[in-house]
């Protein structure tokens, strides 16, 4: 799982993480409010099945944390989150969802969600979501973690099998030596070739294949097969 520190996060504070619960199916609401509410660390403030109603009872219990699904009762999250920012309320939102799509993540995320999760994940994982949230971190769960990255793969390995982009035997020698994971200078000192060279070849491959970082290179290249033939690239510059 992913758990990323936020900048400028204010220390973590003490007591009890005050939780409120938000979601339009009840018989999810209220047995996460009993088996929460029986954790030490943690109180549940309420539990609403609607935008307006969680906003009635965060204005009235002020909590620290905030859990809900991406559509509630016809309305988003997002009209969550603002509603939460106009009644001066700082709690940090985490998601729990039935919606794994990498689009609904990037929503979510920029609605200022610190936290995806999915609601067949383990029960304990949202327990630990919790207290990284609290913390001041993002969270990620193992699911959305591993279902976000292989629709990454698949949507660039899909756009590699319709590009038709020619490369250089020598951009394809610095492709195989950059999906190894090797920096500027290694490239450039295993194919006996100048820095400034190495990264107009990067440049250069990464405007062909419509690529826009170096995760994006790697992934093609190993999907292409190229990292095998790094080492045989670099015994023949030898």
């Amino acid at each position: 799982m992913i758990r990323m520190p936020l900048n400028g996060h204010d220390p973590a504070q003490g007591g009890n993480l005050r939780v409120l619960l938000v979601d339009d199916i009840a018989v999810l609401r209220d047995g996460l409010r009993v088996s929460l509410g029986s954790e030490a660390g943690i109180e549940v403030v309420g539990a609403a099945r609607s935008v307006p109603e969680a906003l009635r009872i965060a204005a009235q219990t002020a909590p620290r944390l905030v859990v809900a699904d991406l559509q509630i009762g016809g309305q988003s999250l997002a009209d969550l989150v603002a509603g939460l920012a106009r009644i001066g309320c700082a709690a940090r939102v985490l998601v729990l969802t039935g919606q794994a799509g990498e689009e609904h993540m990037r929503l979510a995320m920029q609605a200022g969600a610190r936290a995806y999760l999915l609601k067949d994940d383990g029960y304990a994982e949202l327990l630990e979501a919790l207290r990284v949230v609290g913390s001041g971190r993002r969270f990620f769960s193992d699911t959305v973690e591993s279902r976000i990255l292989s629709q990454y793969a698949e949507r660039v390995a899909a756009r590699f099998a319709v590009a038709a982009a020619p490369i250089t035997p020598r951009e394809r020698e610095v492709l195989a030596l950059i999906g190894a994971g090797e920096p500027n200078k290694v490239i450039a000192k295993t194919l006996h070739l100048s820095v400034k060279t190495v990264e107009k070849h990067r440049s250069n491959l990464m405007r062909k294949l419509g690529l826009h970082n170096t995760a994006a290179v790697t992934v093609y290249a190993i999907r292409q097969g190229l990292v095998g033939r790094a080492q045989s690239a670099a015994g023949r510059q030898a």
